[in-house]
Parts: structure tokens; C-alpha cells; sequence
């Protein structure tokens, strides 16, 4: 199966470069019910980043040659790699024609004998369940259906965990103003996950920053004391036995005639 799905790719794929790598990764896996590789897997085969990898998901899915529908139910605290169908035209995978011309498999339907991919099952409970355990972290509930729709596409291009782990530590930043809090649907667009988030001030972190700052500010100041010391001791005027400047003191100015 995954043989005839590669040639489809190298013959009607408008895709290039790496995408086509990326394609042609996941149709050497694809069966009938699907690929399921994961990111890393993927990036060792075409030889990118996880990030590469992941744009290059989204441009597929862009142009129509890939679906893919995210599976996150837990298991064993990890998440199911996301499922994955290119979709060319002739590719039949997960379909298969009955006698009677029609194909009931799963949630996918075909009628008259026309073949055509399954609608996989969508798991919108364990997905509605991810989106919760979001919404009751983000510091900040505006706009839920935006933020739904923005949930769903964030998680295919990072993990869940990946996610939470950045809105925790946004809602936590010392930094972060309540008024100026993002949207939850503006943030996940953004891939604000990302974003480096400075230390808590009571954190071990934020100690160590200030205990370096402190010292560099000490040897800033003994370095300066230093220089100015020289610098008076160069420019200090001669004075005579008297504790006069040579040019204040008469007695002393007439001996040196």
C-alpha cells in the first residue's frame, strides 16, 4: 500500500524540497488506517528539525495533499503520534469497494462504487478534555470559540504538553501585566509557547542573576576607584618640606634658585 502511494506523490505531488520529503515519510507509513509517525521519526528521515518538519505539515495540508487528525489521548503519559492521510487523487488507502457499490468502513462512506478515504473518528471528547485543562490555566477567558479553533491548529504543530507548559509559565510571568494579558486565541496563533519567560523573583534563577549582577557591579566600582586613585596620584602637585606646592612656598622657590 505504502508503495503505491509514494509513486503517487513523486508523479502528482506540486509539492517540492522538503515538503516532498516530508510527504513521501509519511506515505511510507501510511496503511489502511493511516500514518502514524511521529515528529521525531519524520525529522531523522528527512534529515530537518522537528520545527522544519512541522511547518512543512502545514504547508502540505495548505495545498490539500495532506490531512491530519490529532490524537493526543494519553498513554502511558505520553501522547499518540497525530494520524495522517495524503490525499491525492487515486490514493485509496483505508477504502475498500464492496460487491454492491457501497462501502461503509469506520465513518466513511462511498455510493455508486466510488472509492474515497475514510472520515477517521474523531476523538472530541479527549480533545474538548485538552482544551479545558487549557482554558482553566490561561490567565485570561475571552473569546472561547476563537480560542477552540486556535487550540485545534496549535496542536499540530507542538504537543500538548509543550503548550501547557507555556501557558503556565505565562500565567506565571512576573512580567505580565493583567491588562495587557493576550487573547488566548491571539497567543496560540502566535506559538507563544515559545517564548522565553523571565525568572520568578523569588526563584533560584532570579537569585543567581542578582548575585552575579551585584558582583559585576562591585569589580565595576572597585575597578573605577582604582583608576581614579592613579589618576590623582599622577596629577597630585610636588610639595616642598614645608607641605607647601613648590610654587606656593618663597623659602623653598629661592633655594632651588
Amino acid at each position: 500500500m505504502s508503495i503505491e502511494i509514494m509513486n503517487a506523490v513523486w508523479k502528482q505531488s506540486r509539492s517540492d524540497g522538503r515538503a516532498r520529503l516530508v510527504l513521501l515519510a509519511i506515505a511510507d507509513h501510511q496503511g489502511e488506517i493511516g500514518a502514524w509517525p511521529s515528529i521525531a521519526t519524520i525529522a531523522k528521515m528527512v534529515n530537518s528539525s522537528e520545527r522544519s518538519v512541522q511547518r512543512d505539515i502545514q504547508y502540505l495540508q495548505s495545498i490539500g495533499e495532506l490531512r491530519v487528525e490529532v490524537q493526543n489521548a494519553p498513554t502511558r503519559q505520553q501522547y499518540k503520534s497525530n494520524l495522517y492521510w495524503v490525499t491525492l487523487p487515486g490514493v485509496t488507502a483505508g477504502v475498500t469497494e464492496s460487491q454492491s457499490g457501497v462501502t461503509d468502513l469506520a465513518s466513511g462512506v462511498t455510493a455508486g462504487g466510488a472509492l474515497t478515504l475514510i472520515e477517521p473518528l474523531l476523538e472530541t471528547n479527549n480533545r474538548n478534555m485538552l482544551f479545558d485543562e487549557f482554558w482553566k490555566e490561561y490567565p485570561l477567558k475571552k473569546d472561547k470559540g476563537k480560542a477552540i479553533k486556535a487550540f485545534k491548529s496549535a496542536l499540530t504543530r507542538a504537543s500538548f504538553d509543550e503548550v501547557m507548559a507555556g501557558t503556565i509559565a505565562y500565567r506565571n510571568d512576573p512580567q505580565r501585566k493583567p491588562e495587557f494579558t493576550k487573547f488566548p486565541a491571539t497567543w496560540l496563533n502566535a506559538d507563544s509557547w515559545e517564548n522565553e519567560i523571565a525568572p520568578s523573583p523569588d526563584s533560584e534563577a532570579s537569585r543567581r542573576a542578582e548575585e552575579r549582577k551585584k558582583r559585576e557591579r562591585e569589580s565595576s566600582q572597585a575597578y573605577l576607584a582604582e583608576i581614579r586613585e592613579h589618576a590623582n596620584a599622577a596629577t597630585a602637585p610636588v610639595k616642598c618640606k614645608h607641605d607647601l606646592s613648590l610654587a606656593r612656598c618663597v623659602p623653598c622657590a629661592k633655594e632651588l634658585g
